[in-house]
């Protein structure tokens, strides 16, 4: 037990455990896993801004990146005094980690004036040796981080990890977004807030949590250090090249994103969509690419981005005769991570009242309508994605041809948008229909015999 640990009294540990329970209630929902959440409600703690909630970012699995480092007594290097300050030395001493600050030494001082650079990054220059395999955090000074991550970028530097929370109005915000930009295991709060305090109250929270994962490597012996293993490998992953993120989007876009959705899409340095979903995005500022009927481009798109985090936007559900399917069978399973919204045909039988777990479901998206009619002869109920040649009207005209004509349709256009509308046809009425959308799924019911 450390030093810091034994000063706490009952009191005070009552004390924070009431704060915490505080928090946990007023905070509400979120997308964090458990190990994330400790950090944010210990940031939330030291600063009653429940904003960070929204702001922290983890990347690259920062928490089993730094129980690692600090497992083999990674050094520190902090930006300022202010956090060195704030890290208690026992608990440093628990895993052997040092603390080191250059930006007062005379001759950091000295490079900085003689070539015109601010002490910060004069001081992160410094640390060069400390940061590759080390722990950096920077709380204070924006052109630190930048710092850190042209050396990644051009020198090939490799921190084990990074905790990026600058404060401030000149480039805080733009530091965090290139430090996101790079393979490197980072917790980092998104925007102009952040600061010394937050960088302190981050690394408590990950020095928690490691001792614990020591706990339990010690208590568990080696099917735990088969997980550290795996671990491991998943953050060699991180490194080497991205996961492909799939994620289904609705018609209402950003509003009906999870927090991981919405944080997926936002760490993305490719971004892949048809021109509607990446309509959402407009000032994203990742590089695009259009999908159209040009999936083997696609895929060479992706396969050129190894190593840069690429999310590919799909309708509704993307394994459900979606895009998702194709990319899974040409990249395989381990590269390519589904993230489903409720597909559109989901959405059209709750439009409709109808339960679909005894539908058949079918698709003439982007496909040929042959076997169509003789997959819906005798159905009671069907479902069909649909496309602007393959339309509701052109597959009601093409079962009233083979002498189909028991069903009643329901068109459902442009679901979860505010253009939604739900419309009912004879298949008769449904041939002539004009004015449909072509954003639609196709209902098929077979009408109750008098």
């Amino acid at each position: 037990m450390t030093e810091e640990m034994r000063q706490v009294t009952a009191r005070g540990r009552e004390i924070e455990q009431s704060s915490f329970e505080t928090i946990d209630r007023e905070a509400g929902s979120h997308g964090f896993d458990e190990r994330q959440w400790q950090v944010v409600r210990r940031v939330i703690h030291a600063t009653a801004d429940f904003e960070f909630k929204e702001l922290t970012v983890f990347h690259c699995d920062p928490i089993a990146a730094a129980a690692r480092a600090l497992a083999r007594g990674a050094p520190i290097v902090v930006d300022v005094q202010m956090i060195a300050a704030g890290l208690n030395p026992d608990r440093l001493a628990v895993f052997g980690s040092k603390v080191y600050c250059f930006i007062s030494d005379a001759d950091v001082i000295a490079e900085a004036k003689a070539q015109g650079l601010t002490r910060a990054v004069a001081a992160m220059r410094r640390a060069r040796a400390l940061l590759d395999g080390g722990i950096v955090a920077v709380g204070n000074a924006p052109t630190a981080l930048l710092e850190v991550a042209r050396m990644v970028r051009e020198e090939g530097l490799r921190p084990a990890l990074a905790v990026g929370v600058p404060v401030g109005f000149v480039n805080a915000r733009e530091s965090k977004e290139e430090l996101l930009s790079l393979a490197v295991p980072a917790v980092v709060t998104r925007g102009r807030k952040g600061g010394s305090t937050i960088a302190v109250a981050i690394l408590h929270a990950l020095f928690a949590l490691a001792e614990r994962a020591g706990a339990a490597a010690s208590a568990r012996g080696p099917a735990v250090r088969a997980e550290a293993g795996m671990a491991e490998s998943a953050a060699a992953g991180c490194a080497a090249e991205a996961a492909v993120s799939v994620v289904g989007i609705g018609n209402d876009g950003p509003p009906g994103l999870s927090a991981r959705a919405a944080r997926v899409i936002a760490e993305a340095e490719l971004l892949c969509g048809g021109e509607r979903h990446l309509g959402f995005f407009p000032e994203h500022r990742a590089a695009k690419f259009v999908i159209r009927s040009n999936l083997a481009e696609l895929v060479s798109a992706i396969e050129d981005a190894r190593g840069r985090r690429v999310v590919v936007l799909a309708s509704g559900d993307p394994l459900f005769f979606g895009v998702g399917s194709y990319l899974v069978r040409r990249l395989g399973k381990q590269r390519v991570a589904v993230m489903p919204a409720p597909s559109a045909m989901q959405e059209a039988f709750a439009r409709i009242g109808e339960p679909w777990d005894d539908a058949v479901l079918l698709s003439v998206h982007g496909r040929s309508m042959d076997n169509l009619v003789e997959s819906l002869r005798g159905r009671r109920k069907a479902a069909i994605f649909t496309d602007p040649v393959n339309s509701p009207q052109a597959i009601a005209r093409a079962l009233l041809a083979a002498g189909v004509s028991g069903f009643r349709a329901y068109v459902c256009q442009d679901l979860g948008a505010p253009s939604e509308r739900v419309q009912s046809f004879g298949l008769d009425q449904l041939a002539k229909a004009e004015g449909l959308s072509d954003l639609n799924v196709l209902i098929l019911l077979e009408e109750s015999k008098p």
